[in-house]
């Protein structure tokens, strides 16, 4: 309860020693300055803020997770993805309940911090399908792309149609790189359940099949699982109250930008070791592919029996899709390229280089000094426009939660989960991505012995 009564104090802190970061602290009441009780608490470090614009995709993880001290509420976050693919945390806000207000709140003070106008990056945002996340993403970011975590919206899907057939063509079809194999997983779920096929069809494509996603971003992802992982990451801090949870993060992002940077300056290679792995095994199944060059920058592609693509070196597209979804060959690409003998990396984007990477890490998070060091009371309400020298009203803590009732169980992932993650389950595994032609093809030998 004591740490509200310091929670002015020790945003007016965070201001001093870190430099462009933003606290903004919002009460139940209207008036400035006056005594009120805490509602919502806005966080934002500034090397983590622009440790993501100088050297992320513009693609963002939103979730929200739940608190479990005494006064409960809820951890929303906006998850970044650096160029290895891993978590990049950009802002978190605590507030009261995760619903449509709320979410807006902590995008409007997202958008001001990033300049996310509507007008400027194509951004990219994944989330569950909580209905006021999505309402206000809609209404905040029109023009944006906006994903749904295909492990949430394939819990619902499993709910309804159960059976290793649906389950398979379900990830067919948000696997599809492209708009002919979606089509064809479609028909095929529709042929083997009509009404798994309808719902399905309620959801916009654009939402959930990687054949209908921007290329702007250079992320297939399907699942929400950074976020996830950042929820995981701070577990023991959810336990704690509000300053305690706030400067338990900030020690360990300051800890893991000093890790991430110096790992990066000694690493020797000239992209990210993990997009590099991908592409290794890219290599070795473009073994598997016969390429045919038309004397200029395209390729026919073999690729099996019946089963050929074209890959434009020049353009850096492939039938497939993956080429210019992610950014860096496919294997078809890598056949068509080392055919030619052209240097691989020439065809990686920028996004997932060595020197891209550590501008990400480039910034470092201060130390803080503990409480009795901390800068005067300033009152920052969200709705003020100024500083106020005096010293404001104590902030009044919420009302406890009885029993902690509000706090969620942790569900333990399982070694055996349903939700395909890019580059790693069977749907997702390996450069030539098995296709829609492959799925279908082993769910008709498999009825065939079970005749």
């Amino acid at each position: 309860m004591e740490q509200y009564h310091h929670l002015w104090s020790y945003a007016a802190t965070i201001r001093e020693t870190n430099p462009g970061s933003t606290v903004k602290i919002k009460l139940d009441t209207a008036e400035e300055g006056s005594q009120g009780t805490f509602q919502r608490l806005y966080y934002c470090l500034y090397a983590c803020k622009q440790g993501f614009l100088d050297g992320c995709r513009p693609i963002i993880g939103l979730d929200g997770c739940f608190l479990k001290s005494a006064f409960g509420g809820q951890l929303l976050s906006a998850i970044g993805r650096d160029g290895n693919d891993n978590m990049v945390p950009i802002a978190v806000a605590v507030v009261e309940v995760e619903r449509y207000d709320s979410w807006k709140w902590f995008l409007e003070l997202l958008m001001a911090d990033l300049g996310l106008g509507v007008e400027n990056i194509p951004w990219t945002f994944i989330s569950d399908r909580q209905k006021g996340l999505v309402h206000a993403v809609n209404e905040l970011f029109p023009n944006s792309e906006h994903r749904f975590c295909l492990r949430h919206m394939y819990q619902n899907f499993k709910q309804k149609f159960k059976g290793k057939e649906l389950k398979d063509l379900f990830w067919a079809a948000a696997s599809a790189g492209n708009e002919v194999d979606w089509k064809l997983a479609m028909n095929s779920l529709e042929k083997a359940s009509k009404d798994a096929a309808e719902w399905l069809q309620k959801v916009p494509s654009v939402l959930w099949s990687r054949s209908h996603f921007r290329q702007s971003s250079k992320c297939d992802i399907l699942v929400n699982n950074l976020c996830e992982s950042f929820n995981n990451y701070i577990l023991e801090a959810r336990e704690l109250p509000v300053i305690g949870m706030l400067e338990w993060i900030r020690r360990r992002l300051m800890q893991r930008i000093q890790v991430k940077r110096t790992g990066m300056q000694k690493f020797q290679g000239k992209i990210c070791p993990n997009i590099a792995e991908k592409i290794d095994r890219n290599l070795k199944f473009s073994r598997l592919c016969i390429p045919t060059w038309d004397g200029k920058n395209k390729y026919e592609i073999d690729c099996g029996p019946r089963k050929s693509v074209v890959v434009d070196l020049k353009e850096k597209t492939c039938t497939c899709g993956y080429f210019q979804l992610t950014g860096y060959p496919c294997a078809h690409a890598c056949a068509a390229i080392g055919a030619r003998r052209l240097p691989l990396l020439d065809y990686v984007h920028a996004c997932y280089s060595r020197e891209n990477y550590l501008k990400t890490y480039e910034h470092t998070i201060t130390p803080v000094p503990s409480n009795k060091y901390w800068a005067p009371d300033t009152n920052v309400a969200e709705s003020s426009s100024e500083l106020h020298s005096s010293a404001p009203s104590p902030i009044v803590p919420p009302q406890p939660v009885p029993n902690q009732e509000q706090a969620a169980p942790v569900k333990k992932k399982t070694a055996g989960r349903e939700a395909p993650v890019s580059g790693t389950t069977s749907l997702a595994k390996g450069p030539l991505r098995p296709t829609v032609a492959d799925v279908l093809y082993n769910l008709r030998s498999k009825k065939a012995r079970r005749c």
